[in-house]
């Protein structure tokens, strides 16, 4: 953690494609709270669910986070798979939402807030504390229906001020047509302080020990990236520029990384606890910037872990890759896709070579 079906639909939505009626679109099963779940949570059953954390002390994990889940376990039940953690960059000070501390309660994790989107339902307003605002309970989120018979659902979140004086709103969405994937759109509120990035980062990469990173053509092992590192700590972060990115038939810029286990649920790292334990089946998981909304300076950034966070505990098999991210200077309205699927790298796009190298 931090210092965490189909394919033709996937393909469609990355060529910018739909179906030319409603009939053709499949049909999904939205999970949204109050009508869907009792937890706050949004998403598409069997694919993509996101959540936002609960309580001042969260069960699932460091308030301040974004919770990513993918229907990874036995039976098609979903397993926490990764966070989400926002990082502004102000004068070159790197904010991180899930290790500063309140101000509105004095716990640590800044406070997220959801609403639905433009035009949305009128749910109330939904702290990261759990509590709703109004008598409705967590929003809804708006769901619409677009041009192309895809059905899209968007939700605003809020993240309370950071001590460099950052303000950042997120819009979350998720498309029918594209069930594996949420769209983060970034926005800095009115009475932010100017930000110089706004970095969403994937922290929990020890959780699936993920220790192959796919780029263009290559793919480069944790293991080799950081032969010698044994210490309790992060190890440093290593850049990959936007010409070693993967490309999509579409020309979007995309990264991923996956475990180099072929079975990981059998591994135990704390017997007899559930902490820390992966017990699905392998995933992808990926960074996508779509074409035309990637800068020249865009580049995707590792760092990895010896040891699992808050332990000593060597993570079986060696270093992993632990926090993942795709990079680029802030603009208004800049946005990043990130994805989970069962599907290997190579049905992504990725070259099929199956020798890391760094």
């Amino acid at each position: 953690m931090h210092r965490s079906r189909s394919l033709a639909p996937l393909v469609l939505s990355w060529l910018g494609l739909c179906a030319t009626a409603a009939a053709a679109e499949p049909a999904v099963e939205w999970i949204r709270p109050r009508l869907d779940t009792d937890r706050l949570c949004w998403g598409i059953r069997g694919g993509l669910v996101w959540g936002l954390p609960a309580g001042r002390r969260p069960v699932d994990g460091p308030r301040g986070l974004i919770r990513l889940r993918y229907p990874t376990l036995p039976g098609g039940r979903e397993d926490l798979i990764n966070f989400i953690a926002v990082e502004p960059v102000v004068s070159g000070r790197r904010g991180f939402s899930e290790l500063e501390w309140s101000r509105l309660d004095d716990v640590r994790g800044l406070r997220l807030v959801a609403e639905s989107g433009t035009g949305g339902d009128g749910g109330a307003p939904v702290s990261g504390s759990g509590a709703a605002e109004g008598p409705d309970g967590p929003p809804l989120g708006r769901l619409e229906k677009l041009e192309c018979g895809a059905e899209r659902l968007t939700v605003v979140v809020r993240v309370e001020k950071f001590a460099s004086g950052a303000r950042v709103a997120l819009t979350l969405s998720q498309r029918s047509d594209a069930p594996e994937e949420l769209e983060l759109a970034i926005r800095a509120e009115a009475d932010s302080a100017p930000m110089e990035y706004c970095i969403l980062t994937a922290t929990m990469g020890n959780k699936a020990r993920t220790r192959l990173l796919w780029l263009k053509d290559k793919v480069v092992s944790s293991l080799k990236l950081y032969p010698d590192y044994r210490e309790n700590g992060f190890a440093p972060h290593v850049l990959f520029p936007l010409e070693r990115l993967g490309r999509t038939e579409a020309g979007d810029a995309l990264v991923a990384i996956t475990t180099d286990e072929k079975d990981p649920s059998a591994v135990d790292p704390f017997p007899g606890r559930s902490h820390w334990r992966y017990a699905g089946f392998p995933v992808t998981q990926y960074w996508r910037k779509p074409a035309g909304s990637w800068r020249d300076d865009l580049h995707a950034a590792v760092n990895g872990r010896f040891t699992y966070w808050l332990s000593r505990r060597p993570i079986p098999g060696g270093i992993a890759f632990e926090n993942f991210e795709l990079r680029e200077r802030y603009h208004e309205g800049q946005r990043f896709v990130f994805g989970i699927t069962r599907r290997a790298p190579a049905d992504l796009g990725f070259h099929k070579t199956a020798d890391p190298t760094t």
